[in-house]
């Protein structure tokens, strides 16, 4: 995501959500549902809203909820489309064309980012898969993820949609050790997380326990720990916290660290949320199944 993306992250009262959902006229400009955000992905509706050139860290999953929305690289025409994966980086501009999109956003490093890019995006920036959103969800259960915050809503039609798209996710079973590391990060404060003790808590050298980690969950166990050293200085940050104390509380060297590692990852600088008094729109989730 990029700074841009941020300043759309609020929610609006359920009878403007009714109305934008099903298309009816209204005078607020632009929209967006909570964001949500997983360890390697995050999520957020949106709508009313005409952007300016931008690109975004992240792979990129559009799927329109109503009709079509209208899209353009910086190289290519408008065209529209009801669903779209765009690569990483990719400069491009998104009209909302009076309808509603659920956007999801990726990080590279996972590996469920890698099966979608190596199976749509090798040789183009952009792929239109022939799916429509109501494949995954039914009218009922759509209405339900946009009018409630509930990460669950959310993460199971993200689920179903990423399921569908890499036909891989999921089919990996559990490890018991890779279980019991992802506890001790959760359980231990971030500056007190290292590889070594992750390692002698499971038994394992430092570089089988990457290499394991990253088999089971396809997410660098290194990008793991970032994720959750940012979750932390971010609940930190909603809890009351200066973004300077909420840095170092969360592992990280000061806030211009923090900053750098949550615009890398997000797209959006810790400093906004305060800014914009958005921090109860901002809803982190645990890691997706």
């Amino acid at each position: 995501m990029t700074d841009f993306d941020q300043r759309f992250l609020k929610v609006v009262n359920n009878d403007y959500l009714l109305s934008n959902a099903f298309g009816m006229q209204h005078g607020r400009s632009p929209y967006t549902s909570a964001f949500y955000t997983w360890q390697g992905a995050s999520a957020v509706f949106f709508s009313s809203c005409l952007t300016p050139f931008h690109r975004h860290n992240a792979i990129q999953l559009i799927l329109d909820t109503q009709q079509e929305f209208r899209f353009r690289t910086k190289n290519s025409e408008w065209k529209t489309f009801r669903s779209l994966i765009i690569k990483e980086n990719v400069i491009h501009q998104l009209d909302t064309n009076n309808s509603v999109q659920l956007i999801i956003y990726l990080d590279t490093a996972t590996e469920i980012a890698r099966l979608i890019r190596s199976e749509y995006l090798c040789e183009s920036e952009v792929y239109a898969p022939q799916v429509n959103i109501f494949h995954f969800a039914n009218s009922n259960q759509l209405q339900q993820a946009l009018l409630r915050a509930d990460p669950s809503l959310v993460e199971a039609l993200m689920y179903r949609v990423l399921t569908y798209l890499s036909r891989k996710i999921g089919l990996i079973p559990s490890d018991p050790r890779v279980v019991r590391v992802e506890q001790a990060i959760a359980a231990t404060p971030p500056t007190e997380i290292s590889m070594k003790a992750l390692a002698g808590e499971v038994c394992l050298s430092e570089s089988r326990l990457r290499a394991l980690f990253r088999h089971f969950t396809g997410i660098p166990l290194y990008r793991y720990i970032l994720w959750n050293k940012i979750r932390f200085a971010t609940n930190r940050i909603m809890a009351g916290d200066s973004v300077n104390d909420a840095a170092m509380e969360g592992g990280f060297t000061d806030s211009s660290h923090y900053h750098k590692m949550m615009v890398q990852v997000f797209g959006m600088a810790p400093s906004q949320f305060l800014k914009a008094n958005l921090l109860n729109d901002f809803i982190v989730c645990e890691r997706v199944k």
